[in-house]
């Protein structure tokens, strides 16, 4: 299962309904390893996020919202999707949360939401179809272009994967994703050398 991370819509938080508005998904080209026996070779995943890429029906069929992708039981659950689309190349949602009490973790996680503390998703997806592009010289690395996939679960988590990910109503984090990118990409070239 391969994870892309997003982040929260702040402004759209409804305590009364327990709901949120997330983005999932930007598309955004995403670093990634393959392992082949002793060599990591390093690949750009690209993720095609339209109506006919994306297969919706696990989302909108009630997946689960988890605490960092763990999945060991039901207390890892924290909210339930809602309804999900495809909007203007990103993927979008509706995750509602139990009524307060039911979960402290939860209402813990829904009010950090609410105060703009907690931003970041990740979606946790299977890749259907692709096509592979090798890297045309020394300083390029191969491209994997994903033309059809199925997310399976958004978790919330604390650092996001896709350079894109920030906080869709404004711009408050962009400085931090971009210290955050520019760290994962040093930490990736120094696994390849």
């Amino acid at each position: 299962m391969q994870t892309r991370t997003e982040a929260l819509r702040r402004n759209t938080a409804d305590p009364a309904a327990r709901t949120v508005e997330v983005v999932w998904t930007t598309g955004a080209p995403v670093r990634r390893h393959h392992f082949d026996d002793y060599t990591v070779t390093p690949y750009e995943e690209r993720l095609a996020v339209t109506d006919k890429a994306v297969d919706l029906s696990r989302l909108n069929a009630g997946a689960p919202v988890l605490d960092g992708h763990r999945a060991g039981g039901v207390s890892d659950q924290l909210a339930v999707v809602e309804r999900a689309w495809i909007s203007s190349g990103k993927g979008v949602a509706l995750l509602r949360f139990p009524d307060t009490g039911t979960s402290a973790r939860a209402d813990e996680v829904f009010a950090l939401i609410e105060q703009g503390i907690v931003r970041n998703l990740s979606v946790g997806y299977s890749q259907d179809e692709y096509t592979d592009e090798p890297a045309t010289g020394a300083d390029d690395v191969a491209v994997r272009t994903v033309t059809r996939w199925t997310p399976h679960e958004i978790s919330i988590v604390t650092i996001p994967a896709d350079a894109g990910a920030q906080v869709r109503s404004g711009v408050a984090v962009r400085g931090a994703v971009a210290r955050r990118v520019a760290l994962r990409q040093s930490l990736a070239a120094r696994l390849a050398s």
